[in-house]
Parts: structure tokens; C-alpha cells; sequence
């Protein structure tokens, strides 16, 4: 009987560790995203990322990921003060009147049907954006 408490009390314990470790990539005022929700965090190669879901697709891309030298992305709570208006009938980039003229092709994803700049995360395949078309 001591032993069966002592393997309950264990595995209670590590449920708790789990659970802090878990909040402390989100949800609390000091992680890297204190405003999200924990099924909206993803770690890609080892790099804690929030994540957006792209209805479309049905899948979580990544919109901010915490790299070691800092925040990279956009935070998706803030993307009003990024948006740029397309051309109507234009490019999206690369020339001098689309969108994005300083973007290349591979650059740009839709992501729920808006064009959006993106960034590599170092380290990862991801990619990241930085500023979306309205």
C-alpha cells in the first residue's frame, strides 16, 4: 500500500511538472507569449512557435517563434498595424507596384487567403510572416 501511494504520488507530481512547464511557454506574464492559449503553441525543432489555424488547410502555422536571439514573426494579435493594401489585379511580388516589391516568389504564403510576407526561422524549415496584404 505504501508503495502504491508512493508510484500515485510520483506520477501526480509529474503530471504537475508537465503542467508548469507547459504554462510557462504560455499563458503567464513572463513566458514568450503571455496572451496565448496553450493549443497555440507548437515547438518546431525545438523552438517554441504560436501558431495560427489556417482554415483552409486545417493545419497550425507558425506566426511568432521564440529564437534564441529573439522574437521572430508577427504577433498575430497586433497584424492591423502591418497590413499593406495590394494592388487591385497586380502582382503580390516582386515587381514595383505589387504588394510585396522586395519580396521573392518562395517568400509568400496564403495563409486564410491572404498574402503574406514571410521569413525563415533559423534552424527550422518554417517560415514565418512578418506582414500581410489586406
Amino acid at each position: 500500500m505504501k508503495t502504491l501511494s508512493m508510484i500515485a504520488g510520483t506520477g501526480l507530481l509529474m503530471l504537475g511538472a508537465f503542467g508548469a512547464a507547459q504554462a510557462q511557454v504560455s499563458g503567464t506574464p513572463n513566458s514568450p507569449f503571455p496572451n496565448a492559449a496553450p493549443h497555440e503553441i507548437r515547438t518546431v525543432n525545438g523552438i517554441p512557435c504560436r501558431t495560427v489555424l489556417d482554415r483552409e488547410s486545417g493545419a497550425r502555422i507558425p506566426v511568432q517563434c521564440a529564437v534564441p536571439t529573439g522574437m521572430v514573426g508577427m504577433d498575430p494579435g497586433s497584424t492591423g498595424s502591418i497590413l499593406v493594401s495590394p494592388p487591385a489585379g497586380g502582382a503580390i511580388s516582386g515587381t514595383p507596384g505589387s504588394a510585396f516589391p522586395n519580396a521573392a516568389p518562395h517568400e509568400i504564403r496564403v495563409i486564410n487567403g491572404v498574402p503574406c510576407r514571410t521569413v525563415l526561422v533559423q534552424g527550422t524549415n518554417e517560415r514565418v510572416p512578418v506582414e500581410c496584404a489586406r
